[in-house]
């Protein structure tokens, strides 16, 4: 009977270990369960690919009947990309302008918006779906160019009068650099709406993980709208402000028109280990840039245990 007993109560002890598990492990778990699938896709998917690139990209490769043949040139490829080729170095440092420009109005856009959709009206549901719309349509499925539609130049119209809005400006004595950058947000409004999704649903999530009560004892104290924002929005969601960060520039970085001279230069002219090497030289620019971004923000990101 005590035997019985003492078995009894092992497989209760066993089916209670989870429960008995402290709440910072629980989150240590269910953090390692959620990056078992992005581990096994960086194993398969991804580390493969970039070990190959940066072996081809030491040889000469030529395609012949019985397949690749290899010829190896050390970093001569490195050499050629970075100081012969006329374009590489040019579409590196628009990539690279491109990103710093449009990374900042991404996060504040998507962070804008979070902030709207977040807010307590009637009819939330219905905003959250016209704001996410255009994400819809960024898709390739739903994505038709002007061309597709067979509109001429005289009769396509764009979304914005930019001229209209540069004779505005321009009158009001802001230097035309600052002219510039504005008009230039405007044409691409669309674009950055598009590709700022996945941030707009972090900070959403952010947003709806912060606990009431603080915004109520700061107005208790008699703190202002702008003061609730900058001393509990910000370092609340600047978790979330560091993983849309990373996010935007690894996206930017990708889809940047460097992509596609990478791809001509490999593909279309068979200069397979030039190619690679371009793409190796990329992919540590886009690394490195992303890492010194993610030291000098981390300094300020707050970290709430509950």
């Amino acid at each position: 009977m005590k035997a019985f007993e003492m078995k009894k109560s092992e497989k209760g002890r066993k089916k209670s270990f989870y429960k008995d598990m402290p709440y910072s492990k629980k989150r240590v778990l269910w953090g390692i369960i959620f990056l078992i699938p992005w581990a096994l896709g960086i194993l398969i998917f991804f580390l493969g690919p970039i070990v190959k690139t940066f072996y081809y990209s030491v040889f000469n490769m030529s395609l012949g009947t019985n397949g690749f043949t290899y010829e190896f040139v050390g970093l001569q490829n490195f050499k050629y990309a970075l100081t012969i080729d006329p374009t590489y170095n040019q579409k590196v440092l628009e990539a690279l302008a491109d990103t710093v420009k449009n990374v900042p109005i991404q996060i504040f856009v998507s962070l804008f918006v979070a902030m709207l959709l977040n807010g307590d009206y009637k009819g939330k549901g219905f905003f959250r779906l016209v704001f996410f719309i255009p994400i819809i349509l960024a898709t390739g499925i739903t994505d038709i160019s002007i061309q597709d539609i067979s509109l001429t130049e005289e009769t396509s119209q764009t979304f914005v009068n930019t001229q209209a809005i540069m004779a505005i400006i321009s009158n009001s004595g802001i230097p035309s650099a600052v002219i510039n950058f504005i008009t230039e947000f405007v044409n691409d409004i669309f674009e950055v709406i598009t590709t700022a999704g996945v941030q707009m649903l972090i900070f959403l999530a952010g947003l709806q993980g912060i606990s009431p009560s603080l915004y109520e004892v700061a107005r208790i104290e008699g703190c202002s709208k702008f003061e609730c924002f900058c001393k509990i929005t910000l370092p609340m969601i600047s978790p979330q402000i560091l993983v849309c960060m990373v996010y935007s520039l690894a996206d930017s970085f990708a889809k940047a028109d460097i992509s596609e001279t990478i791809s001509n230069t490999t593909f279309t002219n068979a200069q397979y280990g030039l190619g690679a090497s371009m793409s190796a030289i990329y992919f540590l620019i886009s690394i490195l840039v992303i890492l010194i971004a993610t030291a000098i923000v981390s300094k300020g990101v707050f970290y709430y245990d509950k």
